[in-house]
């Protein structure tokens, strides 16, 4: 266990660690060590290996839908016009109307969920979007409803 320590793998109970807090990131560390029968202490060693290796990359709130019954939410499709696409991506990282982005294979180079309040702020995202050199074409599609959450 030592050597898998130093060496950054993952076992067991590191996945343990990462499938609890996914499903709940507020859990408390003697909850966690409950759960993976480690000391608060070991669990607290585990969870930021984890973060230092860049593993476990932050925590967020997750809004359900009743949170805003204003906003809009649409999917967002991706060409980049440029490779790398990493310092385009960088240019739009931390923008907060986008809640999920995912790097794709095939035509689409990626798509993301954004959510903002209405129509016209979506068509603002779009442009805004669509003017970063290196993004080639931006697609929207507005959700309608979540049917899984």
């Amino acid at each position: 266990m030592f050597d898998r320590q130093i060496g950054g793998g993952r076992d067991s109970i590191d996945e343990k660690l990462i499938t609890l807090l996914t499903h709940d990131a507020r859990m408390t560390l003697t909850a966690l060590a409950q759960a993976v029968s480690l000391s608060r202490t070991a669990v607290q060693a585990r969870i930021a290996r984890l973060e230092r290796d860049k593993v476990i990359i932050g925590y967020r709130a997750v809004l359900g839908e009743g949170a805003d019954d204003n906003a809009l939410r649409a999917v967002l499709s991706v060409i980049f016009s440029q490779r790398p696409c990493a310092p385009v991506v960088e240019k739009f990282r931390n923008w907060p109307e986008i809640t999920n982005y995912y790097s794709v294979t095939g035509a689409i180079d990626a798509f993301m969920v954004v959510r903002v309040r209405n129509a016209t702020e979506l068509s603002q995202l779009v442009d805004r979007l669509s003017a970063i050199p290196g993004v080639g074409e931006v697609r929207s599609a507005v959700m309608l409803k979540e049917d899984f959450g």
